[in-house]
């Protein structure tokens, strides 16, 4: 026995010389990130993604960022403090046109809008709406370009016959549409759920249009793509998964669950409405396409006026790379 006890101390030692690293071997440890999102249907995918450990998976540990308005995580976007996050179509294609050229889109997370515009009781008819207001998160913000469009739809002009305000949040423009501080608002999954049983009128309900248009995607930096291209790689990677789990029928009751800590309810009906709404309007991976980006430029009167290559806006590399991978392991 002393000499099968001498044998194994010296294989031992010897793998110790030869191969010290083995000795210390330690779990390589999970690159910090901290991302910014917006309260919407759409980024929900985001958070059931980092609910359900998907970008743990890949690597990354996710530290959520709430952003209340697309403008504020631009600027944090700009001052380093956000190398990535999620965030609507018009606010960074607006920033990009005016010089912000770092701007990466690299995927999203939805390429039809999702949104509808509710009045209150006492609007009828969309002309009664004139002179009156309409609520948004933050003037410049993806609500704010999609109530325009809304407006202008139903023929009235926005800053001269309604009045666009910016309120907040989807609950706090809810909140205010029902106490009449505000006539309208644009609302997405769940709300759309409550204005309808609440009997509030809808004037435009853009998911029932065969409009592309990109609701919201992970943005980033041509600078953080360069300096961490794999990083970037496996926030994708994440997503995608957390997609999957989201829309994957045996995880309904934890995705619920998931949802109401995102949307701070417990109201079951409303969660499965934003569950279902959101696994129809993206099926598959987080897809952005230039048709959804050329819609955004061209609904918009400023930015339609500047010519601007939405391909210099995109990066389709990760999602290519992300297709192929799946392909090979037959997914």
């Amino acid at each position: 026995m002393a000499i099968m006890s001498n044998i194994a101390s010296t294989i031992l030692l010897t793998a110790f010389f030869l191969f010290p690293s083995l000795s210390f071997a330690q779990p390589k440890p999970l690159r910090e990130l901290k991302v910014g999102y917006p309260l919407g249907g759409s980024s929900s995918y985001f958070w059931v993604a980092y609910r359900s450990g998907s970008f743990e998976k890949h690597g990354l540990k996710i530290e959520p960022i709430y952003i209340r308005g697309g403008l504020m995580g631009i600027q944090a976007a700009l001052s380093g403090d956000l190398l990535l996050q999620l965030q609507g179509a018009s606010t960074v294609v607006a920033a990009w046109a005016q010089g912000a050229r770092e701007f990466q889109f690299i995927g999203a997370v939805g390429n039809r809008l999702d949104y509808i515009l509710a009045a209150h009781p006492s609007i009828k008819r969309p002309e009664d709406l004139k002179g009156k207001r309409i609520g948004v998160s933050q003037l410049g913000s993806s609500t704010d370009f999609i109530a325009r469009l809304a407006a202008r739809r139903l023929g009235l002009i926005p800053d001269k016959e309604v009045q666009i305000v910016g309120i907040g949040g989807q609950g706090d423009r809810w909140t205010a549409l029902m106490a009449g501080q505000v006539q309208a608002t644009v609302l997405q999954s769940p709300f759309t759920l409550k204005a309808r049983k609440a009997g509030y009128p809808t004037f435009i309900d853009f998911s029932k249009e065969d409009f592309e248009y990109t609701i919201a995607g992970p943005v980033t930096t041509r600078s953080f793509i360069r300096a961490e291209r794999e990083t970037v790689m496996n926030f994708m990677r994440g997503l995608a998964d957390g997609m999957d789990f989201y829309r994957d029928e045996k995880n309904k009751d934890r995705v619920i669950k998931f949802l109401g800590e995102y949307y701070r309810s417990n109201v079951v009906e409303e969660l499965e409405e934003t569950r279902r709404v959101y696994s129809q309007v993206t099926p598959g991976l987080p897809m952005i396409t230039a048709k959804a980006m050329e819609n955004v430029i061209a609904n918009d009167r400023n930015l339609s006026a500047m010519k601007l290559n939405v391909s210099e806006l995109l990066d389709l590399s990760f999602l290519e790379q992300l297709a192929q991978e799946r392909k090979a392991k037959g997914r």
